[in-house]
């Protein structure tokens, strides 16, 4: 933990949080690429970043959905 945040403390931070967002797109692409459809319809249903947010389709959610059924 630091007690000031220097400016090379941000760069770090800043190149860290680009280093992974980019990694996340080659790691969901292999993960296609590995298990086809299933991952894909997995992807539909769970966000990515967001773990408590859920993906809507055609602007209602899911959990919209689900209560009006």
């Amino acid at each position: 933990m630091t007690p000031t945040m220097t400016l090379s403390h941000l760069l770090f931070a800043i190149a860290i949080t680009a280093y992974i967002l980019v990694a996340i797109q080659f790691e969901e692409r292999d993960l296609v690429r590995e298990h086809g459809r299933a991952y894909d319809d997995y992807r539909r249903r769970v966000p990515m970043l967001w773990p408590f947010r859920r993906r809507s389709a055609g602007g209602v959610t899911a959990q919209a959905r689900a209560g009006s059924a």
